[in-house]
C-alpha cells in the first residue's frame, strides 16, 4: 500500500497535465467551431488599397487629359471596357484610338478632368467597385469665351488587380449624350 501511495504522488503531475491538455484540446475545438460557424467579416479595404484606387483614378484623368493614349489604356485591364452614352471601346487598341497615339502634355492646363471619389465597395484584396462624380472644366483666361464646366456625370466602375495594380476592368460613365445609346456587347 506504501508503495502505491508514493507511485500515485509521482504521476500526479502527469496526470494534472494530461487532464489540462483535454480540456485545453476541447476549448479550442468549441471556439474553432465557433469561429468557423460565424460569417467572415467582409473585406474593409486597406489605406494601401485606398491610395492605389485614388492614384488609378488621378492617373486617369491626367493621361486623357493630357492626350496619351497608350498611358491611358493602361489604366484598364488588357480586355477592359469603357462604355459612355456614345460610344463603347473594349481592349487596349480601341482604348487607346479613343484618346489617340499622340500625347500632347500641357494640355491639361486648357481642360481637364475633376474626379470626386466615391464610396469604394471591395468584394475582396483583387475587386472593389466604385461610384463617383467627374467634372470636365474648361481652362481659359479672364474674358475669354468657353470657359467653365463642359461636362458633368458619374462613374460607375469594376477594379481589379493585375500583376499587383489596381486598374479598371469596366468604366461605364453616365452623362448627357446628343444622341441615343451606343450599345455596347460587354455588360457589367
Amino acid at each position: 500500500m506504501h508503495y502505491n501511495v508514493r507511485a500515485r504522488e509521482r504521476f500526479r503531475p502527469v496526470l494534472l497535465l494530461t487532464c489540462c491538455a483535454a480540456a485545453g484540446l476541447g476549448l479550442l475545438s468549441y471556439f474553432g467551431a465557433a469561429a468557423a460557424a460565424r460569417p467572415a467579416s467582409p473585406y474593409k479595404g486597406t489605406p494601401e488599397d485606398f491610395m492605389e484606387i485614388s492614384q488609378l483614378f488621378s492617373m486617369y484623368n491626367y493621361t486623357i487629359d493630357n492626350r496619351d493614349g497608350v498611358a491611358w489604356a493602361g489604366n484598364f485591364a488588357p480586355d477592359g471596357v469603357f462604355q459612355d452614352p456614345s460610344w463603347c471601346a473594349i481592349g487596349r487598341e480601341q482604348l487607346i484610338k479613343v484618346v489617340g497615339h499622340s500625347p500632347q502634355m500641357g494640355h491639361d492646363q486648357m481642360e481637364h478632368h475633376d474626379h470626386n471619389l466615391g464610396p469604394i465597395v471591395y468584394q475582396d484584396h483583387d475587386h472593389a467597385s466604385v461610384h463617383s462624380t467627374v467634372m470636365v472644366v474648361g481652362e481659359k483666361g479672364p474674358g475669354e469665351p468657353g470657359g467653365g464646366i463642359a461636362i458633368t456625370g458619374t462613374y460607375d466602375d469594376r477594379l481589379v488587380r493585375l500583376n499587383g495594380r489596381c486598374v479598371f476592368a469596366y468604366r461605364l460613365v453616365h452623362r448627357p449624350a446628343t444622341g441615343p445609346a451606343v450599345a455596347c456587347s460587354v455588360h457589367p
